[in-house]
């Protein structure tokens, strides 16, 4: 999972990550990897995660908008932590069949 796109939102700033979903865990790995350096930079406010408009995307959501280099940190630091977390696709690819054909076997139709 990655960071696509960022988007500066009233008082928030989205993350527009390229995953249908982000599972309760992974939500919250991100928050106790994010959170406490936010805290470092002076930032007291948290995150949200949302669901926008794009079903293959999702949103997480800085309750702020911080200077532009503070942004650039708490971006790289939110890809770091989802690296390694799948992307999840809104409509997964499907396996359809739709041939069988069983080699050896002779027909066994009546006459």
């Amino acid at each position: 999972m990655k960071i696509i796109d960022e988007k500066e939102a009233w008082i928030h700033t989205h993350f527009f990550v390229d995953s249908a979903l982000v599972t309760p865990q992974e939500q919250r790995l991100i928050s106790m990897q994010v959170e406490p350096e936010l805290r470092q930079m002076g930032i007291q406010y948290g995150l949200h995660y949302e669901k926008p408009v794009n079903p293959d995307q999702s949103l997480i959501v800085l309750e702020c908008i911080p200077f532009e280099h503070t942004r650039e940190v708490i971006k790289d630091l939110i890809n770091e932590t989802i690296k390694d977390f799948p992307s999840r696709s809104a409509n997964p690819p499907r396996n359809v069949v739709t041939k069988v054909t069983v080699e050896g076997t002779e027909s066994t139709q009546p006459q």
